[in-house]
Order: C-alpha cells, then structure tokens, then sequence
C-alpha cells in the first residue's frame, strides 16, 4: 500500500497530533489498558511533551501501558547480553523512565489524577517471549515509528532485516550507531556505541499492532521521506517501509522533512 503523508508545520504539531489520537484511542477503548508501542530517540520526543500537558490538564493516563521497541545490549563476562545501565543516556529503559513515565507522573500529581506505571521492555536472555507477552495481551494498540535517517532502521531492525523477524538480538550496522551518535551527545566517538541491541522485530511490528503511525521530522530525514512516499510494500533495505503493510497506517511528516515550504 502506498502511503500519502499529512504535513503539519513542525515536530510539535506533529506530536500534538499523535498525542491527541491517543487520547482519543484510549477513550474508545474504555477501561481496557492502552498498549503504546514506543521508540526512544527525538522523534517522538514531542509527543510524550504533548502527552504530559495533557496529564497537566487533567486527563487519565493511568491505563496507558508503555511498550518499548528496543534497548542497547552488551556482553557480560561470560557473553551473555544483558540491556545497558538504565542510568547511562543512551539506554532506552533509562529514557522511557526519564522521558515518559516520570514527567507523566509529575504532571499528574500536579493534577490529582492517577499516573501511568507500567513499562515493557524485552529481555535479552528470552527475547521471543516479548512477542508472546504482548500477544497475551491482545496486542499492541498503536505502535508509534520512525526512519533512521541513513539506513532506514525502525526500531534496531538493520537493513536485511526479514519480515518474519520477531524479537531478537540484532548486530548494529555503523549507519544505525552513527545515526544515534546525533541522538544520543554522550557519543562522541563511534567506538562509544553499543555493537548489540535488542529489538522488537519486524512481524512485531506489523503483526502485533491493530493500528501504526510513522513520524518523519526534520531536514535529515529527506532520503526517508523518499523511500517511504515512493514505497509500496516491505522492502528490506529500507526496514521502516514496514509501515505499508501495517493495519491502518497513519503516516506524518512535518514540512522540513518534506521540503516543503511556505
């Protein structure tokens, strides 16, 4: 399927945007929890900020369930991967506490409502019983994406990344660990980067979600608003080209990453 984007102004329209369909999703969804697929890193960064002013407001949150894609691994003595310090800046764990979870909570005690608690991340050692953790629970209801800028990588999936991929240990590619290098300042030297991640996989994503939205922002991200206007189905070269075989996709994009002026 081929995608025609939305273009808003900027990053922050497009995170008040996705910010309202999640209220919006949550409200029809009732008392059930609210899986979120969520990736760490600047894109979706405005939509936690638009999240928080809505829990400022007064909206309950409290059945949001934060599902990360993906975290860095590295080795212990004895070679088996296990997720990097939390408190380090680049782990994703670390970030959903400090990004999402906590800001909601403070927000929401400013306004006398319940915050969100629960936060998902895959295990290293039994990576697949992510997919199954998730499945149990019905699935995921929006799976919010983003393009690397270079390589396509969604979540930690590298180029050749199979569309039957489930959660798994992945080898990060040098375009993908230089990407983050600019996401993550703490980086400055490639050799600084986690070698390993783990990451939701590709059927993950499109298998296990009722619903996805893919968000471009910024002029870096020109060659992937290319790939992913022009695509019509999962090409593995450019794995966040997953979003055209999602149900109901939902692809935004602000105007500097469309080269769109006015």
């Amino acid at each position: 399927m081929q995608l025609t984007p939305e273009i808003l102004p900027d990053p922050d329209a497009v995170g008040s945007a996705v910010a309202d369909g999640i209220l919006q999703r949550m409200a029809a969804k009732g008392d059930a929890p609210f899986l979120l697929g969520c990736p760490s890193g600047r894109t979706a960064v405005p939509v936690y900020e638009a999240l928080t002013r809505h829990a400022a407001a007064g909206a309950d949150l409290s059945r949001l369930v934060i599902v990360m894609m993906d975290d860095y691994v590295v080795p212990d003595a004895d070679g088996v991967f296990r997720v990097v310090d939390p408190d380090a800046s680049y782990s994703c764990l670390g970030f959903a506490q400090r990004e999402i979870l906590g800001p909601l909570a403070e927000a929401a005690a400013r306004a006398g409502t319940t915050a969100p608690t629960e936060l998902w991340t895959a295990d290293p050692a039994d990576p697949s019983a992510y997919d199954e953790r998730i499945a149990a629970a019905g699935g995921i209801d929006l799976f919010l994406l983003a393009s690397g800028d270079s390589d396509g990588h969604v979540a930690f999936n590298q180029p050749g990344t199979p569309r039957d991929a489930g959660t798994h240990i992945v080898e990060l590619g040098e375009a993908t660990r230089r990407d983050n290098m600019d996401t993550f300042p703490e980086f400055t030297d490639l050799a600084m980067v986690p070698l390993h991640g783990v990451t939701v996989g590709i059927e993950t994503i499109a298998g296990q979600s009722a619903e996805a939205i893919m968000m471009l922002c910024g002029e870096h991200k020109h060659e992937a608003y290319r790939r992913l206007t022009t695509a019509t189905a999962y090409d593995p070269e450019w794995p966040a080209t997953i979003i055209t075989e999602c149900r109901r996709p939902t692809f935004l994009a602000d105007r500097a990453a469309a080269a769109v002026r006015v």
